[in-house]
């Protein structure tokens, strides 16, 4: 008879393993391949100043979990994202991260 493998993860460690250099710039690499994407999408679809206000920021939560974030900071940039009465909604960060909207807003699935 055979038996089965359990595995417990254990999160002893997994703060200092997240704070490590290699992890943080495993981190801000992908995020610098989304904001790309993201900058050519928006030269294209928006204009040049748009795309050139795409960054990526780097921080720790409180819990100390390390994030790159790809940030579009232009004023308008929620009205390029979700749409507006006066803007045509593009997605364009969500797009270049592959994002659905029903993945992570499901009162949205509704929409394209």
């Amino acid at each position: 008879m055979s038996r089965r493998v359990r595995i417990r993860f254990d999160e002893r460690g997994l703060t200092e393993i997240m704070r490590l250099p290699e992890v943080r710039a495993a981190l801000h690499n992908k995020a610098e391949e989304i904001a790309g994407r993201a900058r050519s999408i928006a030269a294209s679809e928006v204009d040049d100043d748009f795309a050139s206000q795409i960054r990526v920021s780097d921080e720790t939560r409180p819990s100390g979990r390390p994030v790159a974030k790809v940030e579009a900071t232009r004023e308008d940039a929620p009205d390029h994202e979700w749409g507006s009465t006066n803007t045509e909604r593009r997605r364009v960060l969500g797009r270049a991260g592959n994002v659905q909207p029903q993945t992570i807003f499901p009162d949205r699935a509704d929409r394209p």
